[in-house]
């Protein structure tokens, strides 16, 4: 190489175009960035628009800096990867095409831990053919992320453990995909009646073993809105007239 010669801020005076091809491949890897799709802040509702994703054209760019004069500043050829849906796709999942609510009852620490699941899957977006998994969109209910011992159905018996009253959220959510003709991939029932949904209505989760997941079986994306109104637990599921 000519003396001088950069590639985005790297020397490579006196390189074999093998050891130039090496290092723009390095610099491929550094600089790669994956397309991100379209979201929703979980706290205002507001649309988080999708951003491009970048590869570099290696060839390119190896080519370029191969022909490069003395003391020439060489920039990555870059290669933008759109990413599979835009803002404009969220924005058309503008009517509720499944709901339901279900009423709370019992201790402050239920409430809290409804309450905890509600905000944990309110404005989760899933995409079409995507299947959404209660269990890793909550995550784990552990005292060091805020939940609390509450009433639960273990082995037929009542018990007390974390996150008790999660299974009424599980519950409600699954009523409305059943609503919104959404595809139930993964439901269990208790093994006891529960009173805040009809018999045979309910949904029990247990993190690391049962799990409510359901796939967006429709053209567009679909978006949970869930939420602790009063003494009710109202949960939406919105998607394309």
């Amino acid at each position: 190489m000519k003396p001088g010669v950069e590639v985005a801020g790297e020397k490579v005076e006196g390189l074999l175009p093998e050891e130039v091809q090496e290092v723009v491949e390095e610099l491929a890897v550094r600089y790669q960035k994956v397309p991100i799709e379209p979201t929703i802040d979980k706290i205002t509702g507001e649309i988080i628009p999708e951003k491009y994703g970048v590869i570099i054209d290696v060839e390119s760019t190896v080519n370029e800096v191969l022909r490069a004069g003395e003391n020439e500043k060489i920039s990555l050829k870059v290669i933008k990867i759109k990413p599979r849906y835009s803002a404009d796709d969220l924005q058309r999942a503008d009517t509720v095409i499944g709901s339901y609510c279900t009423f709370i009852a019992g201790s402050y620490a239920r409430f809290n831990n409804i309450s905890l699941a509600s905000k944990a899957i309110n404005n989760t977006v899933v995409w079409p053919g995507e299947i959404f998994s209660f269990n890793n969109t909550v995550g784990p209910r552990t005292p060091e992320r805020g939940y609390m011992p509450a009433p639960v159905i273990m082995m037929g018996a009542m018990d007390f453990d974390y996150g008790g009253g999660v299974c009424q959220v599980a519950s409600t959510l699954y009523n409305a995909a059943l609503k919104a003709g959404l595809k139930i991939i993964e439901r269990h029932m208790h093994s006891r009646r529960i009173h805040y949904v009809p018999e045979g209505m309910d949904a029990t989760v247990d993190y690391g073993s049962l799990d409510l997941r359901f796939e967006n079986n429709t053209a567009g994306p679909v978006i949970i809105k869930s939420a602790v109104k009063g003494g009710k637990l109202v949960v939406e599921i919105w998607g394309e007239r």
